[in-house]
């Protein structure tokens, strides 16, 4: 362990499974204290599991004042906050002549609003304590099309926009903002529809060049990246991490150079 984020205090909102699980376990290895933000009380045993330096706190990111006063409680606690990951996220697919107005109205208020919200609260406290990171989970979708999930595509591509902005207002206090866009990471959301028969594996890794899905510590190990020092001099930046979906190759295309790419 290099301990690249020792003596730092992070928030992960969706830290209790998934992607944000996986970024916590990671933060606490590298030292620092880590709160999990989450309306799942399995955040409660996540941060049982990964020890003293992990806390959880229950809270409903539907709720502006919520997310403010939880940004307060913790800066008051621990004394700063250094890193701020926006993980929360629903996809809920519907074919789009079906999208009821409650519908998107949650996926708006907890894909869009509380990355917002969440950069809001805390950005403030880091304002006056010098400056920060922070790090959006986006996602491939705005990239590449996934039919049947247009709340979930159009919200992050509104949470790319939201990082250019506060990356370009917000360098002059010293906070960096930036964001991942995942492919297809192996986690319970991805799970279920496979197995239900919603998605089918094949398909999706026909027009994968690296042929599997991405594993949540692959996720992680950027979000570590973005969060240390290592990565100072980048400022609203969206990167891909998605074993190379967003190229566009046609399905199965990948076969004609197995078939036809042998040695002589």
């Amino acid at each position: 362990m290099g301990m690249e984020l020792k003596g730092k205090v992070s928030i992960i909102t969706g830290g209790a499974r998934g992607i944000g699980k996986s970024i916590a376990e990671k933060f606490v290895a590298e030292g620092s204290t880590v709160i999990i933000a989450d309306v799942l009380e399995t955040g409660e045993d996540t941060a049982r599991e990964l020890g003293e330096g992990c806390h959880f706190v229950r809270i409903d990111l539907r709720k502006r004042e919520d997310i403010f006063r939880m940004a307060d409680e913790v800066n008051e606690k621990f004394g700063k906050i250094d890193v701020l990951v926006n993980c929360a996220g629903i996809a809920r697919p519907c074919p789009t002549l079906k999208l009821s107005e409650e519908l998107l109205d949650e996926v708006i208020d907890i894909n869009l609003k509380a990355p917002l919200f969440c950069s809001q609260a805390v950005g403030k406290h880091m304002r006056k304590n010098g400056g920060g990171s922070i790090v959006n989970i986006s996602s491939g979708n705005t990239l590449m099309i996934n039919v049947g999930r247009t709340p979930y595509g159009i919200t992050k591509g509104a949470v790319n926009m939201l990082t250019k902005q506060l990356g370009a207002e917000w360098a002059i206090y010293n906070i960096k903002v930036n964001a991942i866009a995942p492919g297809w990471i192996r986690t319970e959301m991805v799970e279920k529809p496979l197995k239900s028969g919603i998605l089918d594996e094949k398909k999706i890794l026909s027009v994968s060049p690296i042929g599997r899905f991405g594993k949540p510590e692959e996720i992680a190990n950027l979000a570590l990246f973005l969060a240390s020092g290592r990565s100072d001099y980048m400022v609203g930046q969206i990167i891909s991490s998605d074993g190379g979906w967003n190229l566009g190759i046609m399905p199965d295309a990948l076969d004609y150079i197995r078939e036809n790419d042998m040695e002589e």
